[in-house]
């Protein structure tokens, strides 16, 4: 059954490709954007030039609190809020922690009032899995002593907090989703593999923080966008928090040894000082998502980084 369906942040890269899957299954699609520049806005761009043209798709190209002017261009009644706008950067905010706390919080806060104010009742929320900080791994939802380390990963529990608190005061379903490493197509330029793939293609340094023994649990952002979808379907409770990661750790080392393995060639590394503030290891519980919600992520990590690197290529051409 198609949908209306808002998606902030929807010109980023888990947001471009959840939009692009929801107009091929036949639903209708609001994108808020504002094109920051924590990186080139050019790349959002090219992101949804296959949305675009969609007549299902509509863009609307303001700051998520700018809310008079973007009610003035929604109409209708829509479904769902998937709420994907944030201030990004686990290791961009330890260096400039100025500014999260308004775009992620204050803005959360404004697109549930948002929400509440047009009678939208199913809420889903971007959360992350640097919200466990060092927590003992493998993480799980109902851990109570939850210590972020980094002012991101603050404002991604704030917003929980929020979010739980708008659920019990109205009519609305707030449904936490905490990712875990997403990577694949359209991958953001300052994460990892696009850092790796950059040190391969372009002869850049790779610079590793560290021993490279840090272990991340990788989710291809298909397997992502199939735990949206679940949760855009629940309407079991009025707040739930679910992680959606593979359930996989894997050391930074075998990453680099998986994507040289698949080009041939070697990554130009460079060790330096670990950061404090970033996890050794992430690791996400599924079960809860998976008896609940029912999601099933299926892409193996050899071939998400053959997909990734697809794409990667692609765009040298």
């Amino acid at each position: 059954m198609s949908k209306r369906i808002i998606v902030t942040g929807g010109a980023g890269f888990i947001g471009s490709n959840l939009c692009d899957f929801l107009l091929r299954n036949n639903h209708e699609v609001v994108c808020i954007d504002n094109f920051d520049d924590y990186y080139s806005p050019e790349i959002k761009r090219r992101n949804i030039l296959q949305a675009i043209s969609h007549p299902s798709y509509s863009l609307i190209e303001e700051d998520i609190k700018n809310t008079a002017k973007i009610s003035k261009k929604l109409s209708g009644k829509y479904d769902t809020i998937i709420h994907l706008a944030a201030k990004a950067g686990v290791r961009y905010s330890l260096e400039y922690p100025v500014g999260y706390e308004e775009s992620n919080v204050v803005g959360t806060k404004i697109i549930l009032d948002l929400a509440v104010g047009m009678g939208i009742k199913q809420f889903i929320f971007a959360s992350s899995s640097s919200i466990y900080g060092n927590t003992p791994a493998p993480f799980r939802e109902d851990y109570t002593n939850l210590n972020p380390i980094s002012p991101y990963a603050q404002t991604k529990l704030f917003s929980e907090k929020a979010g739980y608190e708008f659920s019990k005061k109205n009519d609305i379903n707030f449904i936490s989703l905490r990712f875990f490493s997403v990577y694949g197509p359209r991958l953001r330029p300052d994460l990892v593999m696009n850092k790796i793939a950059g040190s391969i293609f372009k002869n850049e340094k790779l610079k590793i923080f560290g021993d490279g023994s840090t272990s991340r649990d990788y989710t291809y952002v298909d397997d992502i966008i199939g735990g949206i979808m679940k949760a855009v379907d629940y309407k079991e409770s009025k707040f739930e928090i679910f992680n959606i990661g593979n359930g996989n750790p894997i050391k930074l080392t075998d990453i680099i040894t998986y994507i040289e393995q698949e080009t041939g060639k070697k990554v130009n590394i460079e060790f330096v000082d670990s950061i404090k503030g970033e996890s050794e290891i992430t690791w996400a519980d599924n079960d809860k998502a998976k008896k609940i919600l029912g999601f099933d992520p299926k892409t193996d990590i050899r071939q998400g980084i053959k997909n990734y690197l697809e794409w990667y290529k692609n765009g040298l051409k």
